[in-house]
């Protein structure tokens, strides 16, 4: 699948939105709850991981009026922000889903380092309108390199992706 750079560099919002879906191959998030005005959307993600901490998708939206419970795909969510996360101690009775990680070019849009926190580390695409925050295990500034691709980001199952 190919996505179009505009011509000053940059990634477009639909274009970023459909990236994403396809690049963990369409999957189906369910409503988890409504909290502080944002509407939130998780599923499971399958592993062989023998580990207590589980991979999670997570999408964020301005509350909607769907139930709490309501199963629908990621590509017709309007996420604000977009999460790859490995949690421990998650009781709650969502999809699974499966997907093969991407290294196909279309896939590694370049990010660059804003800055680093002891906690976490905030990156641009390509000066679009969005961060990516990569979140530290052990508090260590330098954790994550200055320079590298959305793909490589998502894996980290670490990310907050937050459209400005």
């Amino acid at each position: 699948m190919s996505y179009t750079i505009l011509d000053n560099g940059t990634i477009s919002s639909k274009n970023l939105y459909e990236l994403i879906d396809s690049y963990f191959e369409s999957p189906a998030l369910q409503k988890t709850q409504n909290h502080n005005n944002a509407s939130i959307y998780m599923c499971k993600i399958k592993t062989l991981l023998a580990s207590p901490d589980q991979r999670y998708i997570v999408a964020t939206t301005p509350v909607d009026k769907n139930p709490i419970g309501a199963t629908i795909q990621l590509s017709n969510i309007d996420w604000k922000s977009f999460q790859t996360r490995s949690l421990s101690n998650i009781d709650i009775n969502i999809p699974f889903h499966k997907y093969s990680p991407k290294n196909e070019k279309s896939y590694t849009i370049p990010v660059s380092l804003m800055k680093r926190y002891e906690d976490h580390t905030d990156y641009t695409i390509n000066n679009f309108g969005a961060t990516v925050t990569l979140l530290h295990k052990n508090k260590n500034l330098y954790e994550y390199p200055p320079n590298g691709n959305l793909a490589s980001c998502l894996e980290t199952y670490k990310t907050i992706l937050v459209i400005n």
